[in-house]
């Protein structure tokens, strides 16, 4: 990359000892930084692989990193910053987050990494600051680093940015983006940094060779990252998207009484942790310490929650609860939404409990291409495993045929409810939401409860808004099996063998 910092002191590097450095970026980041580093995860090694491939003159397409809260994003990006310019790479880096007293703090975390005495014996050049023609240390400020070799690295808040605040005339080569979305930015806050990056911050790249970093957990759904990992961002176009990745694959969680203190908290109970450096012992603390909502979203990367959906996150952590043997239910009904297609068949489970509640107990939906007699017996598994009382079935898609496939060749004649959607899904989807209650008032007051985690089933549920086209298979069962509890919001819902909402 360009030398332009360099040319204008005329000071070269004095680094003796760098030929002893590491060759592999494993061996040289433990020699110089292992304080910093211990076990890596997969996202990790293809970072650390992309930076290493970099040479002085290179534009490599830009790094977009989507890894979770407490799984070295910033760390990672700090470090790579001083991996580029102990090594030559480049010259000038900016460090852009948020604000500028965040990036700022990046920055002084620099410092310390470069302050050493590991980079004193490799790189001494690079572990002291610039001294100028009196003696005085002026590389060391908090917003700007400038070691005696000449790297030198500013810190940009994306507010001071906005501001018009400007850099030297000096064009960096590496631009970092750590942490620059907030939970609680407005869309139209989101716009205006997306116009403050594009418009200011990235024009100043050099063009002769230079490289950028992002890294984030996704926040919000309209965010810049949530728009650069799935493709609405316009800018960076070339850019390498590594993730979203969740810190645990497969999460499932209960609430279970705490021995110690009686109350009801969130209890990690399933689930393979994406980083040895962050276990399920670290993450089930994490919840202990934030909330199951806010580990969901920090940690999981899961923003798919919309606004106007009838369900959000919040309400569904807080009825969910450990499952229950069937012998504590009054009925049982398995819900079923053909898909028409090859969409997905919407099968979920949910029994009445003596406690006049609603519980959902399994989501058993599959793929439509499987064919319907693979999903006809899919239904028919979940009747007898969980000794339902009741299969009730949406009917639009093929009447009789659907009734037909549900029984299948079956010698039993399976007590089958066919019901007809004639109104609007938000009509019959509304009452169900309802029974959830507010969770902002008293969990314990909702009506329904979710005995484990239903990921799919969840996810339709943050993530439909009425109105929308296309038809969430699993929320339609589910809605369909709470209707036939009938729990006691209005009126009796089904009179009839065939009902027309």
């Amino acid at each position: 990359m360009v030398d332009a910092l360099r040319s204008r002191t005329g000071v070269q590097p004095t680094d003796a000892d760098a030929e002893d450095a590491p060759e592999q970026w494993e061996e040289w980041l433990r020699a110089l930084f292992g304080g910093y580093v211990g076990t890596f995860a997969d996202r990790h090694e293809r970072f650390w692989e992309w930076v290493w491939g970099i040479g002085p003159t290179d534009n490599p397409r830009p790094y977009i990193g989507v890894w979770p809260r407490g799984g070295g994003k910033s760390t990672g990006a700090e470090l790579a910053a001083c991996a580029l310019g102990l090594r030559g790479v480049c010259d000038y880096a900016v460090y852009v987050r948020q604000t500028q007293d965040l990036a700022d703090d990046s920055v002084g975390n620099i410092q310390s990494m470069l302050e050493s005495t590991a980079v004193e014996r490799y790189y001494p050049s690079h572990a002291e600051p610039e001294v100028g023609k009196f003696g005085n240390r002026r590389g060391w400020r908090r917003e700007r680093l400038q070691t005696a070799g000449d790297f030198t690295i500013d810190a940009l808040g994306l507010d001071a940015a906005a501001r018009g605040s400007k850099m030297d005339e000096y064009r960096p080569d590496l631009i970092i983006l750590d942490d620059i979305d907030d939970k609680h930015d407005s869309s139209a806050i989101t716009r205006k940094k997306e116009e403050t990056l594009k418009d200011s911050v990235l024009p100043m790249l050099s063009d002769d060779g230079s490289a950028v970093i992002g890294i984030q957990n996704l926040i919000i759904p309209h965010g810049i990252f949530s728009k650069l990992a799935d493709g609405r961002a316009d800018f960076l176009q070339r850019r390498i998207v590594d993730g979203p990745y969740p810190a645990v694959e497969d999460l499932e969680t209960e609430k279970q009484k705490d021995e110690e203190t009686g109350e009801w908290r969130d209890v990690i109970v399933g689930g393979t942790p994406t980083w040895d450096g962050q276990d399920i012992g670290d993450c089930q603390a994490r919840i202990d310490r934030s909330g199951l909502a806010s580990f969901i979203r920090e940690c999981q990367n899961n923003v798919q929650e919309r606004e106007g959906a009838l369900w959000s996150t919040d309400c569904l952590n807080t009825v969910r609860i450990g499952g229950g043997a069937t012998d504590q239910f009054t009925r049982i009904v398995v819900g079923v939404d053909p898909s028409g297609g090859t969409d997905e068949i919407g099968i979920v489970v949910v029994g009445k409990a003596h406690d006049g509640l609603a519980y959902v107990l399994d989501d058993c939906s599959v793929s439509g291409d499987v064919g319907p007699n693979r999903w006809g017996q899919a239904v028919r598994n979940a009747y007898d495993d969980w000794q339902a009382d009741r299969i009730v079935a949406e009917k639009n898609y093929g009447g009789d045929m659907v009734a037909s496939t549900v029984q299948g060749m079956s010698e039993r004649n399976l007590p089958v409810e066919m019901v007809s959607a004639t109104r609007g899904k938000r009509v019959r989807a509304e009452p169900v939401a309802s029974l959830y209650g507010d969770p902002e008032i008293n969990w314990k007051d909702a009506q329904v409860r979710h005995a484990g985690t239903f990921s799919k089933l969840e996810t339709q549920m943050t993530s439909w808004v009425p109105g929308d086209g296309k038809s969430p298979d699993r929320l339609d069962a589910l809605v369909w099996a709470i209707h036939e509890l009938s729990l006691d919001t209005s009126e009796k819902v089904y009179t009839g063998e065939t009902i027309n909402f």
